[in-house]
Parts: C-alpha cells; sequence; structure tokens
C-alpha cells in the first residue's frame, strides 16, 4: 500500500519569520505549529527552567480579548487540543481544530505568542504547576534520560544540568521572574526565530496568506539579538547509565554546529530508512528492536540510534564502531527522494504529533549555518570516535524459558473475519489485507527485530501493551501468512505495571477489554491458521507480575467514573460531555482548587462506554496507611475525592444546556492504519462500529433530556485511587 504524501511549500517573509504548509484534503482538522527557535540552553543560567515557564505562561495567560480566558479554556470552548513543548534549542505551541475556525484559532495563538499580557499571579500560578510537573515526572524514564544527557555535557555548557525547573530553581520572587520572562520573550520571541507550520484542506494560496497574517503580529529581531549559532556541548565522555525501565542503549552521534539544511534532510532520509529495517543484519541477536531519529527530544543536536536490548560497555564500543561506518555509508547514499513532498512514517496513526515533529525539525535548521563551503563533509557525523552512548542499567527480561510451552489445550479464540466498514474511512483499504491479534493479560514479546523484518517485506507493523493485555496487527500483502510467523516466533510475558503518569494508568482502565483471545482478519484465506497459532501462544502460561512495592507513595490518582450501558446515543452523549466538560472541569480541578498538577477528562468508548474525571497530586500518604486518615483514607485525598465529585455533580447539572448546543466533533481517521486501528478497538470494546461512523444525526431536546435522565437511573459513578506504589481502590 503506497505512503501518504503531501504536497509541501517552504515561505520566508519580510520579519525573518518563515512558514511550511501542506494541503491535506481529505482532513476535517487543521494541524498547526508556531515554533520558535529558542529553548532551555538559551535561558540564563542562573533560571534553570525559564523558556519552560515561559511556555506555561503563555498558553495560561489571559487573552488579550478577554480578561479569563486563557489559550487552553479558549480551545477547550471550541473543541480544538492545544498543547506546547519547551526543548532544548526549539519552543513550540501546537494545536489542532476544526477546519473552519482554523483563521481565528491561528490568529488567535499568534497574537497572544508575539504579545502577551504577563501577571505576577499567572506567573506563580505556572511555577507551582511546573514543580507539581517536576515532583509528578521527576522519577520518569524521560526525566531520567534528560538527566543521563546532561552528564555527557562538557561541564562548563549551561547543558550541563538539567533544565526542565521546579520551584526551587525559579524561586518566588515574582518581580524578578516578571522581568527575566519580558527579556527573555522580548529577546528570542521574534521574527527572526518563528517558524509556521501548516497542514490543513484549505488551499495552498489560502494557508499562505495566512501563515503571512500570522507572522505580521511578530516584531522584527531587534538589534543585537542574541546569535541563533549553537555552541558544543559534548564532552569527551563516551557513556553514563541511565536508571530507566527498559533495556535499552541509545546511541548518540552529535550533529556539527555548521551543516547545511540540505544535509540534515539526508539525514532525515537516513533515519527514515533505517527504520525501515535496513540494520536488521548489522544488530546482534540481543537486540530485539531500535528506532533512529534526527534532533531527538533532550538532545536535538544529534543523531540518535535507540537499540532495545542488552549489551555490556564493551560490546557497545564495537557496536558504536561497525554502525558508524555502516551509518556513514547509508548517508553517502541518501537522496532527497521526498522532493517538496512531506511523507510520514508509514506507521503514523494520527498526522498532528508526526507534522509537529516535521515542524520542529524544519525550525531547527535555522540553528546551523549554511554555508556550505565551510563546514565539515556531512558523512563526518558518523565518524566512530563522535559516538556517545546511554546505557540503561535495569537487571535482564525474564528468560523466554519461563514459559510453559506444552499446555494440555488450547484456549478458545474469538474471531471475526471481514473489513467493517474501513473502506469508508479509506477507499484504499479494499484492497489491502490485515491481520490483528489480542491477548488478554499478557505482553506479546515478538522475536527480535520483528516489526523492521516486516517492513522489509512492505507490511505495516503496529503493537500496543497495557497492563490489561496486548495487541499486535499486521497490514500489507500476506498479511496472514505473517502473523502467523510473527506468532509462532513470539513468547508471552507477563505484564507490567504501566509507565507513565498514574492518571494516565487510571484512564486506561476506562476502556473494556475482552477476557479471551481475539483475532481479526480482512481475508478468510489463512485464517485458521492466524487462529491456531494465536491459541496455541496464548495458552502458554507466564509467570505472574511481580507485586508492589511496599513504599510510601509519593503521588496519588484520583479519578470518578461515569459508566454506561453503551447504546450509540449514550457513546455519542459521553463523546458531546468529554468535549464540553474538559475546559471547565481543569480550570476548576487545576486552578479553582489546586486538585494537583493533571486534571483532565476522558472517554472510554464501547459497551459498555465510560468517562472519567481525572486529578493526580504528590505527597498525600499512602493509600489505608496514613495516620491521620478518616475512613480508611488520608484526610487530604478524601477531600479531593469529595471536591472531585461536586465539581462533576456540577458539570452534569449545567448540561442540559450546554449539551444540545451541538453534537460531537466525530473526527475521522487521518491515515489508513489509524481507520483500522479504531474498527479494531471498537470490535474489542464490544461494538462494531467506530464512533466517528455512528451518523450525524441530530439528538433533539427531548431525546438529549431523556439520555441525561438515563445518568441517574442506568449510570454507574464510581471513584478510584492509585498510588506511586501500585496500590489500586475502586469503590463507589
Amino acid at each position: 500500500m503506497a505512503s501518504l504524501s503531501f504536497q509541501q511549500t517552504c515561505i520566508s517573509l519580510p520579519n525573518g519569520a518563515q512558514g511550511v504548509l501542506a494541503y491535506a484534503p481529505h482532513l476535517t482538522r487543521a494541524h498547526v505549529s508556531i515554533a520558535i527557535v529558542a529553548g532551555y540552553l538559551d535561558e540564563p543560567r542562573a533560571l534553570p527552567g525559564l523558556a519552560h515557564l515561559l511556555e506555561h505562561v503563555l498558553t495560561t495567560a489571559p487573552l488579550e480579548a478577554s480578561s479569563n480566558i486563557s489559550l487552553l479554556t479558549w480551545f477547550s470552548q471550541h473543541q480544538g487540543s492545544l498543547n506546547a513543548h519547551t526543548d532544548d534549542y526549539i519552543t513550540d505551541v501546537h494545536f489542532s481544530i476544526s477546519a473552519n475556525k482554523l483563521e481565528v484559532a491561528a490568529l488567535t495563538v499568534a497574537s497572544q505568542l508575539a504579545t502577551p499580557a504577563f501577571s505576577p499571579s499567572v506567573i506563580g500560578a505556572e511555577v507551582a504547576a511546573i514543580d507539581a510537573e517536576w515532583q509528578a515526572r521527576q522519577h520518569s524514564s524521560a526525566m531520567q534520560r534528560l538527566s543521563a544527557i546532561s552528564t555527557l555535557s562538557d561541564s562548563q555548557h549551561i547543558g550541563a544540568g538539567c533544565r526542565h525547573g521546579n520551584a526551587q530553581t525559579l524561586g518566588s520572587d515574582m518581580t524578578l521572574l516578571f522581568e527575566a520572562l519580558t527579556a527573555f520573550h522580548r529577546a528570542y520571541y521574534h521574527g527572526g526565530r518563528v517558524s509556521i507550520a501548516i497542514i490543513s484542506p484549505w488551499a495552498a494560496k489560502a494557508m499562505n496568506r495566512l501563515i503571512k497574517r500570522m507572522a505580521a503580529l511578530f516584531s522584527p529581531p531587534i538589534p543585537c539579538a542574541p546569535s541563533l549559532s549553537i555552541a558544543p556541548r559534548w564532552s569527551r565522555q563516551f557513556s553514563t547509565k541511565v536508571a530507566s525501565t527498559g533495556n535499552t542503549v541509545e546511541l548518540l552521534w552529535p550533529l556539527s554546529s555548521a551543516i547545511a539544511r540540505h544535509q540534515l534532510t539526508a539525514l532525515g532520509d537516513t533515519a527514515d530508512r533505517l527504520n525501515q529495517g535496513l540494520l536488521v543484519e548489522q544488530l546482534p541477536d540481543s537486540i530485539t528492536d531500535y528506532r533512529a531519529t534526527l534532533a531527538p527530544s533532550g538532545a536535538t543536536d544529534a543523531f540518535s540510534l535507540t537499540l532495545s536490548g542488552t549489551a555490556t560497555q564493551d560490546q557497545v564500543k564495537a557496536l558504536a564502531a561497525a554502525l558508524s561506518e555502516r551509518l556513514a555509508a547509508l548517508l553517502g547514499t541518501a537522496t532527497n527522494a521526498h522532493g517538496n513532498r512531506w511523507q510520514p512514517p508509514v506507521d503514523t496513526m494520527q498526522l498532528a504529533p508526526a507534522w509537529f515533529a516535521h515542524a520542529r525539525r524544519q525550525a531547527l535548521t535555522r540553528r546551523f549555518a549554511t554555508l556550505s563551503s565551510e563546514h565539515q563533509p556531512v558523512t563526518s557525523t558518523f565518524a566512530a570516535s563522535h559516538a556517545r552512548c546511554l546505557l540503561g542499567n535495569t537487571p535482564p527480561p525474564p528468560s523466554p524459558h519461563a514459559f510453559d510451552r506444552q499446555p494440555p489445550a488450547y484456549p478458545a479464540v474469538q474471531h471475526w473475519c471481514g473489513q467493517y466498514g474501513v473502506s469508508d474511512d479509506f477507499a484504499v483499504l479494499a484492497t489491502t489485507a490485515w491481520a490483528a491479534c489480542f491477548v488478554p493479560g499478557a505482553v506479546v514479546v515478538p522475536s527480535p527485530l520483528t516489526a523492521k523484518r516486516l517492513a522489509r517485506q512492505a507490511i505495516v507493523f503496529k503493537q500496543e501493551n497495557s497492563p490489561h493485555g496486548s495487541w499486535v496487527i499486521a497490514m500489507g500483502s500476506q498479511a496472514n501468512h505473517a502473523m502467523v510467523a510473527l506468532l509462532e516466533d513470539a513468547v508471552l510475558a507477563a505484564s507490567k505495571a504501566q509507565e507513565g503518569m498514574l492518571a494516565q494508568q487510571l484512564i486506561q482502565r476506562l476502556t473494556p477489554l475482552p477476557a479471551a483471545p481475539v483475532v481479526w482478519v480482512s481475508h478468510s484465506t489463512g485464517a485458521a491458521a492466524v487462529c491456531n497459532a494465536l491459541a496455541n501462544l496464548a495458552s502458554r502460561v507466564a509467570i505472574r507480575a511481580e507485586q508492589p512495592s511496599a513504599n510510601l507513595s509519593t503521588s496519588t490518582a484520583i479519578m470518578r467514573t461515569l459508566s454506561l450501558p453503551g447504546t450509540p446515543s449514550q457513546r455519542l452523549l459521553l463523546a458531546l460531555a468529554e468535549q464540553h466538560h474538559s475546559g471547565a472541569f481543569f480550570q476548576q480541578a487545576r486552578y479553582d482548587h489546586h486538585l494537583g498538577y493533571v486534571a483532565a477528562v476522558r472517554s472510554g468508548d464501547g459497551a459498555p462506554c465510560s468517562l472519567g474525571y481525572v486529578v493526580q497530586t504528590s505527597n498525600v500518604g499512602e493509600i489505608s496507611k496514613d495516620a491521620g486518615s478518616a475512613g480508611g483514607k488520608p484526610l487530604e485525598e478524601k477531600r479531593i475525592a469529595e471536591k472531585l465529585q461536586s465539581i462533576t455533580d456540577a458539570l452534569w447539572k449545567t448540561s442540559d444546556s450546554v449539551l444540545q448546543a451541538q453534537l460531537p466533533t466525530l473526527t475521522p481517521p487521518e491515515t489508513p492504519l489509524a481507520a483500522l486501528v479504531l474498527q479494531w478497538q471498537s470490535l474489542l470494546t464490544g461494538t462494531n462500529q467506530p464512533l466517528h461512523r455512528l451518523g450525524q444525526q441530530r439528538i433533539d431536546s427531548q431525546a438529549l433530556t431523556n439520555l441525561l435522565t438515563q445518568i441517574n437511573t442506568l449510570g454507574h459513578w464510581q471513584t478510584h485511587w492509585l498510588d506511586s506504589a501500585g496500590h489500586y481502590e475502586v469503590n463507589r
């Protein structure tokens, strides 16, 4: 199946701003990134986290047109989504919005970034938010990686310290922070550092005009503006340990501080080619997968190759030398096959994150010099002496011999065959083959480099794991045959506690999953072999997962859920409520009542369908063991749970008039793979039709009133607790 490809146009504007646009007629939503070429490593040395704080303040400060609406609130009210990210050289604010609201949304965001209004109260609130984020994430694998990268920096370089920021590094002097933010904004948020990227169903000329209007809001560069140049930061140290939760080796090759745009493009194309399986013959058996990335987060002045598996430091040194030679040879043959077209990775589900990553890379090119006659050849990027590495120091995974390979009987496998209407989303799926398999309560562990080997056969492979089950999907010619081979070579591992935020772990419980293995294939030929292979795999008994540690918790997530049986109307109702409640819940939970850093509303589609209101807070004591407790819960937790209930009750009391305003925006999938996964998830959750294909029928006033009545009659409310020691409880 042909990969998605979009014509793109690059423009340069008089005030120094740059733009890139891509025309995607099948989209119903536009995806926009405004990237500022400034980040952690441009901050004053004495204020770690200042760039991150500015990002927060820009998205939460009141808009010029309203004294009580921020960008985040505005997008919640207009059924869009907005987020921001600060990296070491780039800060970007990115959003998705219905195409018919693109112009007003784009100009609103650009105006706020160009001429924000700071206030000490907002700055103080965001220092607290950043500190809460730091507390929630400081032990995550991403933060451990950032800390490890800093140890590979020259001790005199500003990057020789993690620059995320927290209450201690930013301090409590709001006057000082106000002045520092104002100065930082003036120095960096101008046209000479702005890159705007839009992909939408709008015509190219219309997007071009919009980018020019957005760019015109930014002032030209100020006199004596800071230089765009990148100061070399890497020390001579070869490696450092990472206290990660997985077994990985990340090899980093620092980029020259003077590298041309066409050379960065060649490096990006090399990464894409590598990810299609070009290294499978060069890697030892202990490596199970790899991912090549140009300008990875936290090390955007480097080329990264992340290897999953285990290796000693001596093996890594030998591997780095061998791979450096191989990568240099590949880069020497790289050509810009895409030309003026943007082609997202073949395993892309939604275009937004891929487009935002592309936009950050486009912005990053401005940090490098473009005088091709004065820089070293790009092939020297992969000199063996340049390589650096991050070594995971976790114990090796369980041996495959820990599984019973001689089961007495195969478990029953549920089986679906056919397209189930996915070609209505993408016509190309009418002639595409696929096979998908799900195993409950365990993780499918494919044989080493499976995804890359399948890529060499033009088969797209996707996998999703959770503590509640694991699924794999293969799409392309001979998918059934490929799936049988995959299952026969795979093993099962015990499900592990999910990584990431506790709130995300709770939200995952919203979606029901089958209790038995499941297969979905597009064609019946070979389907029986897939079912037999899955039954064989699923009957292998895995070692039970380790019990949670007894350590005292430092964070607790609390979620209140509403469940309904899952009729089409009820599914639409909860999707509608998610959109209309998100902004108000975020405001009340995070800012009005200070319940925690995380505050989100998410729906779980299926039969039953669910809606969850979740917060995450820190330092409230261990569940059920805190000395100052009432009813088995720490007093602070009970207060949060009670406040959560009062907020959600109030939201539903005012929902009748609000929810009648419109149906939810039923956003269709943006890629063929996404269409398959949405249908697959729909089948797994007990329905035959994904939410976006339920139709656009109106819910009239009486029908809506009847649905809202069901909240009290059929609705099932529960409160869930999960702490960082792994203790989970649920009750009404």
